[in-house]
């Protein structure tokens, strides 16, 4: 083996182990990026479902729709009941203005 030979052994040496080394580094690094991306995913589950726990259930939802519908029948009593208070108002302010002497 002579000196040229010699050095080009090391040369081609050289680039398989940086090959290597490269290829090594690219895989563990696209590893620890999945596993990031993989504890930011469960992060977020996390808190959504700390979100959903907390939301009415169907249940809660139909009991509200049925106190609206009663408070919208209180409401629509109310109203009629003061439709006539409303016009003996109205004719109080009347004979007020009419007799006004």
């Amino acid at each position: 083996m002579n000196l040229e030979q010699l050095n080009f052994s090391f040369s081609a040496m050289q680039w398989v182990v940086l090959t290597v080394i490269g290829i090594y580094t690219w895989f563990t690094n696209r590893q620890a990026a999945s596993t990031q991306e993989l504890l930011e995913l469960r992060t977020r589950i996390v808190a959504l479902e700390e979100h959903v726990r907390h939301l009415p259930d169907q249940t809660a939802v139909t009991d509200l729709l049925g106190d609206m519908k009663a408070v919208r029948a209180e409401l629509t009593g109310v109203k009629d009941a003061l439709a006539p208070l409303a016009r003996s108002l109205d004719r109080i302010n009347d004979y007020l203005l009419r007799e006004k002497t």
